[in-house]
């Protein structure tokens, strides 16, 4: 167990300096196709290329983390695809901005960015909130952020409820954006819609990027006048490998709803049928964070603390949807392991955790800050031994000096020994912890730093794009270890993605899966624009 992490490190670095090359080659070729289809003035199939590449080289790192090569590109489909001026309606300066326009891609009900967006809408009650969504249908909007909106006294725009593809799409985001004083990107990593959209930035008002996935390639640093990065890890790596500018490259730290106990430990405990002198130790997350490492799963690294403190149980929400098989673990740990399916209703399970521990080999932050909301202390592992790759570790301006990172499985059952010992350590950790998290997440204390944010870009000299840029890849960290996250078959990522195409190329396109992979796997659905696809899931899933 000792050299468990260091083990899997070194076959995680070797399988990423093979890997990184190869995706590479398949970006490359990706983006050649767009650039020749932009070439020819094909400018609609040349988008939809290019939101592939975007999409490959998010799921399968290719040593970098922004493309300026697949920028230029979509600046330059901008500036030829669409040659109507849009006027400004708005010229504000930052002290009266009071219009806020929000892209985002496609929102669900459960996710980190539906609910950075209706927490931000909902809290910024002083202006007027716009959605715009490139990739969305009304009538999925989750409710919550249809209620922020309506209140704010703003619209939600569906960008692909018309026909047309990603140029019309960006054609009426450049109309939604004539009467904004300030923009806000919540897109996907791949969306290609607001860089092709707000390709003659001086049209435009300030652009803010969000910076939700951090540790992901993503396009549209050339159109953002700053990044709004979430923590100090993702500011270090935007500006050392994305080469945002210091005065551009900023923290606005996620907000999130104050957490007040309605219930004490004991009462919670007592409503999920648990003894209330139990030491519960919680995890939530997606069940692909919880992944088996060289046949060691999350449920087994927990055997021998629960071996030894009888008294202590382990909940794990989230990974009763996975294949991974943590019966041996449960076995001999008397069922003191209990696997749930993923729920939204977490309060109570919060609430009744003594102990909240971080998702392994991939962390959870927004769980780590719930958690920390209702007073509980958390503990995470780290086992990089640099801080290249500290997107890869659980870090948040709230978690500063109260989480407690280790480094290896011994460090692990040490710290969580300490605290199922030391009870009042354990309570001390976790108030500190709702403290912090309460003075940099919550309300008025989070509406401070994003005045602060809305100030200082719009007084920032506007951006310009950076043309003539070869693309550089990197096998050192964290890249390496990034193909072990994530590696996603290109025909999958061209499956989600030629609903878009127009048809002949989406013929052309299929017949060339098809001659590749066989019909079997590309069935003749995946031949359907995106608005009959939509119909055709829906109506499936209704028998």
């Amino acid at each position: 167990m000792e050299t468990l992490a260091n083990n899997t490190l070194r076959v995680w670095q070797e399988q990423g300096r093979q890997l990184i090359p190869q995706n590479f080659a398949e970006f490359r070729r990706l983006l050649l196709q767009a650039k020749d289809l932009q070439e020819r003035g094909n400018y609609e199939a040349a988008a939809v290329y290019a939101q592939i590449a975007a999409n490959y080289a998010q799921l399968n790192h290719c040593g970098f983390f922004v493309s300026q090569e697949l920028e230029q590109l979509l600046v330059k489909i901008g500036r030829e695809a669409i040659t109507s001026d849009v006027s400004r309606k708005n010229t504000s300066s930052h002290q009266t901005a009071r219009n806020i326009l929000h892209v985002s891609t496609h929102l669900a009900n459960i996710g980190g960015i539906s609910r950075l967006m209706w927490r931000w809408i909902k809290q910024d009650s002083s202006r007027s909130h716009c959605v715009a969504l490139t990739r969305q249908a009304l009538n999925q909007v989750p409710e919550n952020l249809k209620e922020a909106v309506c209140n704010s006294q703003g619209n939600i725009y569906a960008l692909g409820d018309r026909s047309g593809g990603i140029i019309s799409r960006a054609k009426r985001l450049r109309e939604c954006a004539a009467a904004a004083d300030i923009v806000v990107l919540h897109t996907w990593e791949y969306d290609v819609v607001p860089t092709i959209a707000f390709a003659n930035k001086e049209q435009f008002p300030p652009i803010i990027y969000t910076n939700h996935g951090d540790h992901w390639f993503w396009v549209g640093a050339t159109i953002s006048d700053a990044v709004a990065n979430l923590r100090e890890s993702g500011r270090l790596l935007s500006g050392q490998r994305r080469g945002i500018e210091a005065k551009r490259n900023l923290v606005l730290p996620t907000i999130l709803e104050p957490a007040y106990r309605k219930l004490t430990r004991s009462q919670a405990k007592q409503q999920l049928g648990i003894d209330s002198n139990s030491v519960m130790l919680l995890s939530i997350a997606r069940s692909v964070k919880y992944k088996t490492v060289d046949g060691v799963n999350f449920a087994d690294a927990h055997v021998e603390l629960l071996q030894q403190y009888k008294q202590a149980i382990l909940i794990v929400i989230g990974a009763g949807s996975s294949n991974e098989d943590w019966s041996a673990a449960i076995e001999q740990t008397q069922g003191r392991i209990m696997v749930l399916k993923e729920t939204k209703d977490t309060a109570v399970y919060y609430q009744a955790a003594d102990i909240y521990v971080d998702s392994f080999p991939f962390i959870s932050i927004t769980s780590i800050l719930e958690a920390g909301s209702y007073g509980v202390p958390a503990v995470s592992r780290y086992p990089y031994s640099s801080l290249a790759c500290g997107v890869l570790g659980s870090d948040m301006p709230g978690l500063d000096g109260n989480l407690i990172r280790v480094r290896d499985i011994q460090e692990y059952t040490a710290a969580l020994s300490g605290l199922i010992e030391d009870e009042q350590f354990r309570l001390s950790l976790g108030e500190a912890t709702k403290i912090k998290i309460a003075q940099t997440h919550w309300g008025d204390n989070w509406q401070s730093a994003l005045n602060e944010l809305y100030a200082h870009v719009a007084a920032l000299p506007r951006k310009t794009a950076t043309l003539d840029i070869i693309d550089e890849t990197s096998v050192g960290e964290p890249d390496v270890f990034l193909p072990s996250v994530n590696q996603t078959n290109v025909k999958t990522v061209m499956h989600w993605h030629m609903p878009l195409l127009p048809l002949p190329q989406r013929l052309s396109l299929w017949l060339s899966l098809v001659k590749k992979y066989g019909f079997r796997n590309n069935p003749l659905n995946t031949l359907m624009s995106e608005k009959w696809r939509s119909h055709y899931y829906q109506w499936r899933s209704r028998y």
